[in-house]
């Protein structure tokens, strides 16, 4: 008998995902996530600078217009910072009838879960703030997305080069005088004859060096072995006759890079492939 009226008591499918719906609305009615998240975009752009000079104290050379691009972010998003600040309380102010009408339909219908009615009338309205809510949403970052893309693109290339400046920090061997660490990638050497070899590739200024860094010897492939970590062939940039860009393997997934290297160089010819969603045209 109890179970009875337990079971009479249950909510059917179609109100509890109205109700589900209803929370989730409600959570977000007051766009607080997405004033979170301009908040973010703001705390990078102050960022931004200090990044540059972080690689920059570093030593990394290169990417010479990181500055003039900061800056122009920086004017960008000074100009629309105080519009988007100002414009999420208006859509939200906005937002705040039709979801008093999800509301008051939402309280009725929880009286009567099972009345369809009911049901079908707290959907209609939520389904409206919902939509109302959205294009709210899409209104707001069509303002600052343009700004955005460019943000993330910048924040990526830094944390590239400060990876690069990682590898270069943790080489096993010693870089020439004057010398600068232009790309590193994750690689494997395919040399003829053993296994081929994990490591890093560098391409600095003055030469093109593979350094193997894995660890080797390992048991099953899972246990045991020894960091190995030592050049395994270098080459001045004078001795690169031709370098070849080509995309192998399963939906052209692995980026290979072929050198061809002129007489007098350690090796007349390597075959690497650029790992980490590193694209070899970019490399070639």
């Amino acid at each position: 008998m109890n179970q009875q009226n337990q079971s009479s008591h249950t909510p059917p499918p179609e109100f509890e995902a109205i109700a589900s719906r209803f929370e989730t609305l409600k959570d977000e009615i007051g766009l607080t996530q997405l004033a979170n998240a301009i908040s973010e975009i703001a705390k990078d752009v102050v960022e931004l600078p200090e990044s540059v000079g972080a690689v920059r104290t570093r030593g990394y050379v290169f990417a010479a217009y990181l500055e003039a691009k900061i800056k122009v972010i920086t004017e960008r998003w000074d100009a629309i910072d105080e519009q988007v600040q100002r414009s999420v309380p208006q859509e939200a102010f906005r937002l705040r009838q039709p979801f008093a009408e999800a509301e008051r339909a939402f309280q009725y219908a929880q009286s009567a879960p099972a009345d369809t009615d009911r049901v079908a009338r707290t959907e209609r309205e939520l389904s409206q703030a919902e939509q109302l809510k959205n294009e709210a949403v899409t209104r707001i970052k069509a303002l600052y997305e343009p700004v955005e893309r460019e943000i993330s693109s910048t924040i990526g290339h830094l944390e590239e080069i400060t990876w690069v400046l990682d590898q270069r920090d943790e080489a096993s061997f010693k870089f020439l005088a004057g010398e600068n660490v232009f790309l590193a990638a994750k690689a494997e050497y395919d040399d003829p004859g053993r296994e081929d070899p994990d490591g890093i590739l560098y391409l600095t200024d003055q030469r093109i060096v593979f350094e193997q860094k894995e660890t080797t010897g390992k048991k099953l492939g899972l246990f045991g072995g020894k960091k190995t970590q030592e050049i395994e062939w270098e080459v001045p940039l004078n001795l690169v006759e031709k370098v070849e860009a080509e995309n192998k393997g399963l939906f052209g997934g692995k980026d290979m890079l072929t050198f061809t290297f002129k007489p007098g160089a350690s090796v007349l010819r390597a075959v690497v492939e650029v790992k980490g969603g590193v694209q070899s045209k970019f490399w070639a």
